[in-house]
């Protein structure tokens, strides 16, 4: 009987969907060898290789799983090789050729020949390597090539390795980005745990906490025991990962996965216990996921999506106060990545409108994530809300895109240092001082205020006290002139500066400044309607030192009346 190639499209397709559908088994062999018999008769080469690719999986799959005799296997694999080293050179049939002679490759390494499929798969990487990646095709066959390569070199150099893991990791999510397949989903998932291990050996449990829990949220998106075996699988590797509790992990968006910047960007950060500041505007120009608008014409602004949008925003944030987190986690991460592809398709001023909201759904997701504990992700949704605000600012300058920016600022700063990032929150509260140093609008003078005060005290933990105290004391200034209108608030940030340039100053044995600051922090204290004991108790710690080492001074305070710690004095 001839074949047609409908007829043999018919069958692959059948064949794909019984593998994927029900697992191997009489019914889904059967399939298989209709489909190799039917493209035999056909005498189609592209056709055959997809055949047989399908089945000499599907055959590694049985004999490797029960022991069993691997001879047919391993002839499989070689009339495999021998069929897609032909069309290797075929431009139509490049991309399919190097996936199927990597697989050929590894299913040889597995049956026992190890250097036979090593030679098969580097050989490969070496035709691949040079090759540009300006096609869909071009990029399928690179990133088949560069998945057998970095599993064969599970020994080599990780130092190598991580670099061609991660660059993986990034074309995967590319594929799986253009194409939409569930497939290149499945695919991506493979590559992330190819990524974990190859962290693990490099010694970097923070870049493999972010490849777990990242593969962990897409494989939440299949169905069935394999994906639940899976699952439970990375939750015993991310067990055994410090700071990381399973059990509490919020369920993602579906969409979340498609904000993940390059891994290679993560793999040339320091591990997070390196002190490194500086480097914003390197850091915000290599940032790839805030992309310009596509080309070509754009269909008009429906101002009802801007409105949907922010009502969906409100919901999100409504939930994280009732205290249901799972379920605004879910809200804000569909919102978030469902603004993030609106952003390619819309222009000004509806661009700005959708990325306020975008940049305000990442922020509020990660203020949840860190508020429950995990600021490691919280960090990534944090960054990239600020990513999203200062282009928001750059393209439409103004007052309110700027406080919208340095309030993104100064919070993923703060996410930054509870994730064990001190470097990241030293550089953002650093450009949160260059950009509003000249701000006279109040609201951007408290955030300056904000920004000072932090950076100072991050700096006096580091045990720079002489570069710290100008930051704070430039920060009491402002303070003092917001604290003038006698808002509450102000009043208490007033005093919270007060005491770290107090601080500051017995850190330098600047007693004077020390004795003169505690003497204007203890009215404000007492007088404020709710006790700030944590405040209260470091001014008696600081009270008690100065007493110690300057009584002079105290004494002269005590005798003017401008001490208002009698308790504490000499003469007590």
């Amino acid at each position: 009987m001839m074949s047609t190639p409908a007829e043999v499209d018919r069958l692959l397709t059948a064949a794909d969907e019984m593998t994927a559908r029900v697992g191997l088994g009489p019914d889904t062999r059967t399939a298989v060898e209709r489909a190799v018999a039917a493209a035999r008769r056909l005498g189609d080469p592209g056709r055959l290789l997809h055949a047989l690719g399908r089945a000499t999986l599907n055959l590694s799959l049985e004999r490797l799983a029960d022991g069993g005799d691997v001879a047919e296997l391993r002839e499989q694999a070689e009339e495999l090789l021998a069929l897609a080293g032909d069309l290797l050179a075929d431009p139509e049939h490049h991309a399919d050729s190097v996936i199927r002679t990597v697989q050929a490759g590894q299913i040889l390494a597995a049956t026992g020949l190890a250097d036979r499929g090593r030679d098969i798969i580097e050989g490969v990487w070496r035709l691949v390597d040079p090759r540009p990646t300006d096609s869909l095709d071009a990029r399928r066959a690179r990133t088949a090539a560069l998945t057998g390569l970095v599993t064969m070199r599970g020994e080599a150099d990780p130092g190598v390795l991580g670099p061609l893991a991660a660059e993986l990791v990034d074309l995967q999510r590319g594929l799986a980005r253009d194409t939409g397949d569930a497939a290149a989903l499945i695919d991506l998932m493979d590559a992330l745990e190819i990524f974990a291990r190859v962290a693990d050996t490099l010694g970097r449990p923070d870049l493999m906490r972010v490849a777990l829990t990242e593969q962990y949220s897409l494989v939440q998106m299949f169905q069935g025991s394999g994906a639940q075996k899976r699952l439970t699988q990375i939750e015993a590797s991310l067990a055994q990962l410090p700071q990381a509790v399973p059990e509490m992990l919020v369920i993602p968006g579906p969409g979340a996965w498609r904000l993940r910047g390059s891994y290679l960007d993560l793999l040339a950060q320091p591990p997070p216990t390196d002190i490194i500041a500086g480097g914003f505007a390197a850091r915000l120009a290599a940032e790839s996921r805030v992309t310009h608008p596509a080309t070509g014409n754009h269909p008009p602004a429906d101002p009802s999506a801007i409105t949907d949008y922010a009502a969906r925003l409100d919901h999100g944030i409504s939930l994280s106060y009732e205290e249901r987190p799972a379920e605004a986690d879910h809200v804000l991460a569909e919102l978030a990545d469902e603004l993030s592809l609106y952003d390619g398709t819309t222009s000004e001023p509806t661009r700005s409108d959708a990325r306020r909201l975008w940049a305000a759904a990442l922020y509020q997701r990660a203020m949840l994530r860190h508020q429950i504990g995990h600021s490691d992700d919280a960090w990534d949704l944090a960054w990239l809300s600020v990513v999203v605000a200062v282009r928001r600012h750059e393209s439409l300058p103004a007052q309110d895109t700027l406080i919208d920016a340095i309030t993104h600022m100064i919070d993923a700063a703060t996410v930054a240092d509870a994730a064990g990032r001190p470097q990241d929150a030293v550089m953002l509260w650093s450009e949160a001082v260059d950009r509003c140093a000249d701000a006279d609008n109040p609201r951007l003078r408290r955030l300056l205020g904000v920004a000072l005060h932090n950076l100072a005290a991050a700096l006096l933990e580091r045990r720079e006290p002489a570069s710290a105290t100008p930051l704070a004391e430039r920060a009491c200034a402002i303070r003092r002139e917001l604290a003038r209108s006698g808002d509450q608030h102000a009043v208490w940030e007033y005093a919270n500066t007060l005491l770290l340039t107090a601080r500051l100053a017995v850190e330098r044995q600047n007693w004077q400044i020390a004795v003169e600051h505690l003497a204007i922090v203890g009215p404000l204290l007492m007088a404020m309607p709710q006790r700030p004991e944590e405040m209260l108790g470091l001014a008696a710690r600081l009270v008690r030192e100065v007493t110690a080492q300057a009584p002079g001074m105290v004494h002269r305070a005590v005798t003017n009346g401008s001490w208002p710690y009698q308790t504490w004095t000499p003469s007590a």
